[in-house]
This record gives C-alpha cells, structure tokens and sequence, in this order.
C-alpha cells in the first residue's frame, strides 16, 4: 500500500471567511501531492488549490467550512523604505507562528529564486527587509504595524543574514480577483 508523509511545509494565510488562503506558488509546486492546512486552533483541513498563477511566485487555496479570522490586506504602494514591519511563519518548518521584526531595507528588488523541486524564478517588484524569514516562512504575511498584510514572503538571500523578499500585496489582490471572478489567475498579454 501507500503511506501518506510530510514532505515539506510551509506557511499562508486566510483572505477570506470562506477559506480562501494565499500562499507562495512554490509551496504547492507539486502537482500530486495532496496538501493539508493546520490551522492555528489545531485543525488540520484539506486544501484544494484553486490557481497557480503562471508568472509570480503566487498561489490560492481553498479549505471548506465558514467564518474562518481572516487578515486586512493593506496598500503596498504606501509602503516606503525604513518602516517597521513584521514576518510571520512556520520556520523550518517546524516552529509555528513565529514572529520577525525588520525594516523595509528596499523597494522594487529583482532576484532569481529556487526552490527544490520548483525550479528557479525571476522575482521582480518585491518588497526587501531585513526581518528574519527561514525555509517554511515561504507564504506568510509581512505585515505593517497596523496589521495590514503589504507582502507574502517568498524568498531570502543565501548567504546572507536577514536578507528577506516579499511580493506585494497589490499583486495577489490582482489574482485573488481573478480567481473569484474567472475561477483561475488571468494574466493579459501582447504578442
């Protein structure tokens, strides 16, 4: 028979009451895996993902049930470069909620990312900080001190000491409107 085993972990976080989460796209890279959510009361609920959005490092999930605590998506063209922010998630995988403070440290950085079995990414526009993120903070929050999400944290510099990179929020508002419209992430193009 099959045996069913963690393989990896990583962190997202509720946008809606109906069990709409956001997450980074490369921490449901594999397409047959089957992907379970630990919610912060100890709940463990299977997660469908709805989309992978085919150009950033973007995913949406969903888990069934109802009036789950979501989070306030702020504004991250209002952020600006010395302002506090604070990283939340499952570092290595292993600690839960664990909570990073930094400062914004840049604005609009590139890099190329991989991640195992996920292959390598061009990131682009992203928010830099130097609040500390580890393997399994991938797909949690960078919050504002008003505790708005501006960013999801995807990557960090190898390296390097607290070197951290987050979307902005702005961008998966995007396609968090694209899947509750189309049922998928719509991207126009030229060509």
């Amino acid at each position: 028979g099959t045996e069913k085993q963690e393989v990896s972990s990583g962190t997202g976080f509720l946008v809606s009451g109906d069990g709409m989460i956001l997450t980074n796209k490369h921490v449901v890279a594999d397409t047959e895996a089957a992907f379970t959510v630990l919610l912060n009361d100890g709940r463990k609920k299977p997660a469908k993902v709805l989309a992978r959005d085919p150009l950033q490092d973007l995913a949406v999930l969903q888990i069934e049930g109802g009036d789950f605590s979501s989070v306030r998506l702020g504004d991250s063209s209002e952020v600006k470069i010395g302002q506090s922010v604070i990283a939340i998630g499952n570092a290595l995988g292993e600690f839960r909620n664990t909570v990073s403070v930094g400062v914004v440290s840049g604005l609009q950085r590139s890099v190329v990312a991989s991640a195992p079995g996920a292959g390598s990414e061009l990131l682009q526009e992203l928010i830099q900080s130097d609040a500390a993120i580890n393997p399994g903070n991938s797909g949690g929050p960078l919050l504002n001190l008003h505790g708005e999400v501006i960013g999801i944290n995807t990557a960090m510099a190898q390296g390097a000491e607290n070197i951290a990179f987050a979307i902005p929020i702005n961008k998966a508002k995007r396609d968090l409107e694209s899947v509750k419209k189309h049922g998928r992430i719509v991207h126009p193009f030229l060509g």
